[in-house]
């Protein structure tokens, strides 16, 4: 069966065994590969660490193998950037991609939907989690919901689908409760072929970062409704220490002496 044959591909091409979630969405992908009804879509989210990235690396190397058309897309330059380092292929912002200048006869200032030429071709979108899709009252790019356009965009080109692809621990847009590009509900108003997916299993540093460790344990307690503040476990990490008010300005100082200040970050509650 092909689908076998592509889901032992994308193994194949893995550097570690994939975990549970992460075969899940292996079996996914080849479906979706593999799928030619018009509305379907594929949904692969998880906090940092669970293999999102290393699974999407993993399968633009196939498609790339396979010769099967793909686009890349970020919502940000910085996002693209990424996305291009870690597939080694070129990304776009989604709005470079989907939205075209009017001329100067229609009126300048203002962007418009495009039209997609592609055909048979994969979009894959990386940090789904910073798309919204409330109408951004003055917007000029075309009806100022970005997911709505981004869709529509997508498949208006012949046999094309959509990949969404994010964390959900991250931050949703503005003014959101949720991401409605990494919500199942939100996107069942586009399609109710989705094949989703939640990656769950810690993978990336996971016997030595103290950070990734905590930060798992206080996502665990929120999707369980433990709002209490956290203990966190340091003694087993050597990234990851517990300092005094007092000392906090000279470990500030010698962190942005040590890493520069683009690399020194403060959060509070």
């Amino acid at each position: 069966m092909l689908a076998n044959h592509i889901a032992s591909e994308l193994r194949g091409l893995m550097q570690d065994p994939p975990t549970r979630s992460q075969e899940l969405l292996i079996r996914n992908l080849a479906e979706f590969t593999l799928n030619t009804e018009d509305d379907i879509m594929l949904l692969a989210s998880g906090y940092a660490g669970t293999g999102k990235t290393t699974t999407i690396g993993t399968y633009v190397a196939l498609l790339l193998k396979l010769r099967i058309n793909f686009v890349l897309l970020a919502p940000t330059g910085r996002a693209a950037k990424v996305l291009t380092a870690y597939t080694g292929q070129h990304a776009y912002t989604i709005h470079k991609k989907i939205y075209r200048q009017k001329s100067a006869k229609d009126g300048m200032g203002r962007f418009v939907l495009d039209r997609n030429l592609h055909s048979r071709t994969i979009f894959i979108v990386d940090e789904s989690s910073m798309i919204s899709n409330e109408n951004q009252e003055g917007s000029v790019f075309g009806s100022g919901r970005l997911l709505d356009d981004l869709i529509a965009y997508v498949y208006n080109g012949k046999g094309c689908k959509l990949m969404l692809v994010g964390d959900t621990g991250q931050l949703p847009p503005v003014g959101l409760n949720v991401s409605p590009a990494l919500d199942q509900n939100s996107l069942g108003r586009y399609s109710e072929n989705i094949l989703n997916n939640h990656l769950t299993e810690v993978v990336r540093q996971q016997e030595h970062s103290g950070i990734l460790y905590n930060a798992t344990l206080v996502r665990n307690r929120i999707e369980t409704g433990n709002y209490k503040l956290p203990l966190f476990e340091l003694k087993a990490f050597n990234d990851i220490f517990r300092i005094g008010g007092g000392d906090l300005i000279e470990s500030l100082s010698e962190n942005i002496n040590k890493l520069g200040l683009n690399d020194t970050i403060v959060i509070s509650r």
